[in-house]
């Protein structure tokens, strides 16, 4: 692209705000859910979104279902606990602000920015909750890859919760500390998957499900579409700290 082509960067409105010197993220963010959808690849990604919704209620709805005929006993409520917060909650958590979740495109800056924190808060609790739960009294504890998983998901969680609300108290570190946030919520998401998918290998998932293979490929397909939005943020706010300018809406 010519740098002489200015009109380019007038006509664009992610770009507006910080030709403008409003250093403003989430206004920029934002503005992306305004531009219209008529391309091909705009309307995969609102298709895909769309589908990953389905997908995230319909495995949590069986879930909870078949916890609910054992009656939340032991691993039941575990299983139950950390499928509602890591799975639904925290995954339409981190969509909430991604331009293709239409569910949320009429929400203002402000109701995105309050979903997402009341989602992940929530979500993580749950998820903590869940793990704290089945642990408690056990002698030997975090032996497979499911447990080491969710303890490292546990973990990130409460760091995540920090950065977050440093975010809020912090405006003069708010740039990088967003970004920050952004990896750190990555990071918990993908690790929380990780170990819902290995929970799929264990003794209770073998005793009381079937179709195992099935249960990975959702849950695995649930991860790859959810992480989209909050990667493509990441990688904005990166451009904007390291090299001080808006990447091209193709890119991000």
């Amino acid at each position: 692209m010519s740098c002489n082509n200015f009109e380019v960067f007038d006509a664009n409105p992610v770009v507006q705000p910080f030709m403008a010197g409003q250093y403003n993220l989430t206004n920029a963010c934002d503005n992306l859910a305004a531009l219209p959808m008529h391309n091909f690849s705009s309307l995969m990604a609102v298709g895909m979104n769309l589908f990953n919704h389905i997908l995230i209620v319909t495995l949590t709805s069986y879930m909870v279902y078949k916890c609910w005929l054992m009656e939340f006993q032991k691993t039941a409520l575990h299983a139950h606990l950390c499928t509602i917060g890591f799975v639904l909650l925290m995954a339409e958590g981190v969509m909430v602000r991604y331009r293709a979740n239409i569910l949320f495109s009429d929400y203002s800056a402000e109701s995105k920015t309050l979903l997402h924190a009341l989602l992940q808060f929530i979500g993580g609790f749950l998820g903590i909750i869940g793990t704290l739960q089945k642990y408690w009294g056990k002698e030997v504890h975090f032996k497979s890859r499911h447990a080491k998983f969710g303890l490292a998901a546990c973990i990130f969680c409460f760091i995540n919760f920090v950065a977050g609300f440093c975010v809020l108290i912090l405006p003069s570190t708010r740039m990088t500390m967003k970004l920050l946030h952004t990896s750190l919520g990555l990071l918990t998401f993908v690790t929380g998957m990780l170990a819902q998918i290995f929970g799929y290998d264990t003794g209770f998932f073998h005793r009381n499900f079937t179709h195992k293979r099935l249960f990975k490929f959702v849950t695995f397909v649930i991860l790859a579409i959810s992480i989209i939005g909050p990667f493509k943020t990441m990688t904005y706010k990166m451009h904007l700290i390291f090299f001080g300018n808006t990447p091209l809406r193709g890119n991000i």
